[in-house]
C-alpha cells in the first residue's frame, strides 16, 4: 500500500515538473491565434496629428440647392467645419472662385456666381477664425444630373460628370468612367435606391451584395460608401448592407470606408452628419490621401435602425477618438476617447454582430466570433461616431465568398440584356409609377382600418 502511494505521488511530482519546465508543450487546445491587424489609422500620429470636421456632400443653386454657393460655403464656415466639398448634380465646383457651366434643369433661370477672391482668402485663411481655414476640396460633382431612381454617386478630384444625365438604376458607370478621369467616388445613400429604409430585409438581398461588390472589387478608386446621409432616414439599412459587402470584399483585397455626410440643399440641414479627418495639416492633398487610406471616422447626430429600436437624435458633441493603439503580439486594439465629450459606450462590431463593449478588444477572447474584420462605434449623447474597419488576418479565417448571382449579371448573354432593360428609363419609370400605386394602396387601406375601428 505504502509502495503504491509512494509510486503515485512520485509520478505526480513527475508530471509537475514537467509542466513546469515545458508549459508550452502541455497546453493542450489553449494556444492562442496569431492575428496581423491591418489597421486603417496605423499612419497617424496621434501626438501631433490633428482632427479635422469635413462635409462632403453638400449643394448650392448650381443644381438642386436653395442657397447661394457663398452662403452655404459661408453656413459651414460659420459651423467651424475645416473642409467642405460642393457636389451639385452634374456641375463640377472648380474651386469657389471658378466660373462653372450649370445646366438648364437646375438654373434655367438663375446665374451661379463663384466666391469673390477676397472672401476666398479669408475663409480658406480663417482670416476672422485664429488662423484655421476651411479647406476647398476640388473637382466635386454629384453625379448624375437628373435620374428618377436614387442612383447617386459623388465624384471627387475629377473631370468626368458636367452635364452628364446619368443611366436609371445602375451605380456602376460613374465610379469606372471617374477612375477613367483620374478622381475617386463615393456611393451615395444606397437604402434609397434598394429601399432599405422601409424593407430592412434587402440589405441582406444576395442581388444587392453582389451587385455593390462587383463595383467595389472592379474600381479600386470608388473608395467607399455613405453609411449614413443627412438624417439617417433612407440609410438606415445602409451599416447593415455595409457589414454584408465588408465579409466578401475584404478577402477579395478590398475595404469599404464609411462617409457620412449632411447631403445638405438648405442651410439648416448643415451640421447634421459629417467626417472626422485625422491629418498632418489640413489641406487638400492630406485630405484626399487621407480618403485613400481611411484615416477618418464618420460620425452622425442621428442613429436610426431597421427595427426602430434604440433610435435617437444626438444633441451636443459625438464622441470623438483621440488614439488608437495596435498591439500585434497580445492581438488588442484600444481606443482613447476625448473626454470632454459624452461616450457612453465603445461597440465592438464584426460580421454585422455586436460582439463587446468597451475602449479594449482582445481578439483572442471573441475567436469564435471573428470573421475578415473589426470595427468600432462610440454612442453617446451627441450622436454616433464610426471607425473604419480594420481587416483580420489569422490561419484559418472562413471567407465569405460573393453571391453567385453576380456571375450570372455580369458573365452571361442574358445577365447583360436584363441589366440593359433594368437601367432604362421605361423600367425606371414603370417602377416608380407601380411604388406610387402600392403606396396609395396602402394609405387607403389603412384609412379604411380606422374607419372600420
Amino acid at each position: 500500500m505504502k509502495k503504491n502511494f509512494k509510486r503515485v505521488l512520485s509520478a505526480a511530482l513527475v508530471i509537475v515538473m514537467l509542466f513546469t519546465a515545458f508549459p508550452a508543450a502541455f497546453a493542450f487546445g489553449s494556444k492562442e491565434t496569431d492575428y496581423t491587424i491591418i489597421s486603417p489609422y496605423e499612419q497617424v500620429d496621434w501626438s501631433t496629428w490633428k482632427t479635422y470636421k469635413a462635409n462632403l456632400h453638400a449643394h448650392c443653386d448650381a443644381s438642386d440647392g436653395d442657397p447661394t454657393l457663398d452662403e452655404m460655403v459661408e453656413e459651414y464656415y460659420k459651423a467651424d467645419y475645416d473642409i467642405l466639398a460642393m457636389t451639385d448634380h452634374g456641375v463640377i465646383t472648380n474651386g469657389w472662385t471658378s466660373e462653372r457651366e450649370t445646366n438648364g434643369i437646375f438654373n434655367k433661370f438663375r446665374k451661379v456666381y463663384p466666391m469673390s477672391e477676397e472672401n476666398y482668402e479669408r475663409i480658406t485663411k480663417g482670416l476672422d477664425r485664429g488662423g484655421r481655414g476651411m479647406t476647398d476640396i476640388r473637382g466635386g460633382i454629384e453625379c448624375n444630373m437628373a435620374v428618377i431612381s436614387k442612383t447617386h454617386v459623388n465624384g471627387y478630384f475629377t473631370t468626368y460628370g458636367q452635364g452628364e444625365w446619368g443611366i436609371e438604376n445602375d451605380y456602376r458607370t460613374a465610379p469606372v468612367e471617374i477612375e477613367k478621369a483620374g478622381g475617386n467616388s463615393v456611393l451615395n445613400h444606397v437604402g434609397d435606391w434598394v429601399d432599405s429604409g422601409r424593407f430592412p430585409h434587402r440589405s441582406h438581398w444576395n442581388v444587392y451584395i453582389a451587385y455593390f461588390a462587383g463595383i467595389f472589387i472592379d474600381c479600386p478608386s470608388c473608395l467607399g460608401m455613405e453609411i449614413v446621409n443627412n438624417t439617417d432616414r433612407v440609410t438606415r439599412g445602409d451599416r447593415e448592407l455595409w457589414d454584408e459587402l465588408l465579409q466578401v470584399v475584404i478577402p477579395k483585397g478590398r475595404n469599404i470606408w464609411a462617409f457620412a455626410d449632411d447631403d445638405s440643399e438648405k442651410l439648416n440641414e448643415v451640421g447634421r452628419s459629417f467626417e472626422f479627418f485625422v491629418l498632418p495639416e489640413n489641406n487638400e492633398a492630406n485630405v484626399k490621401k487621407a480618403m485613400k487610406d481611411g484615416n477618418f471616422f464618420a460620425a452622425s447626430k442621428y442613429y436610426k435602425t431597421t427595427d426602430g429600436v434604440g433610435d435617437f437624435d444626438g444633441d451636443g458633441n459625438v464622441p470623438l477618438v483621440t488614439g488608437i493603439k495596435v498591439d500585434q503580439k497580445a492581438n488588442t486594439i484600444a481606443v482613447a476617447t476625448d473626454p470632454t465629450r459624452d461616450c457612453r459606450v465603445i461597440e465592438w462590431i464584426a460580421d454585422g454582430k455586436v460582439i463587446a463593449t468597451g475602449n479594449t478588444i482582445d481578439l483572442n477572447d471573441y475567436e469564435k466570433d471573428l470573421g475578415c474584420y473589426i470595427r468600432f462605434q462610440m454612442k453617446g449623447s451627441g450622436g454616433v461616431t464610426y471607425s473604419q474597419p480594420f481587416e483580420l488576418q489569422y490561419k484559418g479565417r472562413i471567407d465569405k465568398p460573393v453571391p453567385s448571382w453576380a456571375l450570372w449579371v455580369f458573365k452571361t448573354e442574358a445577365g447583360q440584356k436584363f441589366m440593359k432593360f433594368y437601367h432604362s428609363h421605361s423600367f425606371a419609370l414603370g417602377a416608380l409609377i407601380a411604388e406610387k400605386i402600392r403606396i396609395l394602396i396602402e394609405d387607403n387601406i389603412k384609412k379604411l382600418s380606422l374607419i372600420h375601428i
